[in-house]
């Protein structure tokens, strides 16, 4: 047998006996629902962002309104004027779920609920992100009638008389927490001619009425000869 044809036949036999690499092993795709860990997120916020030039808007559009809501409160409270603070939650079509006060020595609730039902008629822009928006704005309103201001009174004028109200205050407020703040115009009898009062916070809106009704039951002493103002927490 010729040497290259000896050769050849060799390095047939040592490649026909050579075993064929292992193959790696096996490795089975996991289930869609085994691949994921943990809840799904939920994609939505409950609180959005409101585009800020809308929100101006909504509440520029509403001071027709807020002015006509206070021209009528100065017929029943001569003296009527203060700041005002508005909160405002608008749902996701744009529209307003719910308004209180923040803040206010306005202090009469009809004009306040007056102002915060034109506030409630305005477009509001809808949320972005999330399924509710929080818009926040302060008017500053200045009497309508020109004439003498109140006299202002610092809150410990009216603390004994609030002190015989302390029980009914108290049925009013229930297992709300935090301070109410109110704003009382006493007349020269001792009477009030106007009452407001404003909540910690949306959850506390519910009792406001109920504590407006009780201050407006009370007599105050007389300022003497000029009605007075007066605002404190409750």
């Amino acid at each position: 047998m010729p040497r290259w044809t000896a050769l050849l036949t060799l390095l047939s036999l040592s490649a026909c006996g050579s075993p064929p690499p292992p193959e790696p092993p096996h490795q089975e795709e996991a289930p869609a629902h085994a691949r994921r860990s943990g809840p799904v997120p939920d994609v939505s916020a409950e609180i959005g962002a409101l585009d800020e030039a809308a929100v101006t808007r909504a509440f520029n559009a509403s001071l027709d309104g807020l002015s006509t809501c206070l021209a009528e409160g100065a017929r029943r409270v001569e003296p009527l004027g203060g700041n005002v603070a508005f909160f405002v939650r608008v749902d996701a079509t744009g529209a307003v779920a719910h308004a209180h006060l923040e803040s206010s020595t306005l202090g009469d609730r009809a004009t306040e609920q007056c102002m915060l039902r034109a506030i409630a008629a305005q477009r509001w822009p809808k949320p972005q992100g999330g399924q509710a928006g929080l818009a926040r704005k302060s008017f500053e309103f200045d009497p309508v009638n020109d004439g003498r201001p109140p006299t202002t009174w610092s809150p410990d004028r009216v603390a004994q008389t609030l002190a015989q109200a302390a029980d009914t205050i108290a049925q009013c407020k229930q297992a709300v927490s935090g301070s109410f703040e109110a704003t009382v115009y006493v007349d020269t009898d001792g009477k009030p001619l106007g009452v407001g009062v404003t909540p910690p916070d949306e959850a506390g809106d519910a009792a406001t009425d109920c504590l407006v009704e009780a201050l407006r039951a009370l007599s105050y002493p007389s300022p003497g000869s000029w009605p007075a103002k007066v605002t404190f927490p409750l």
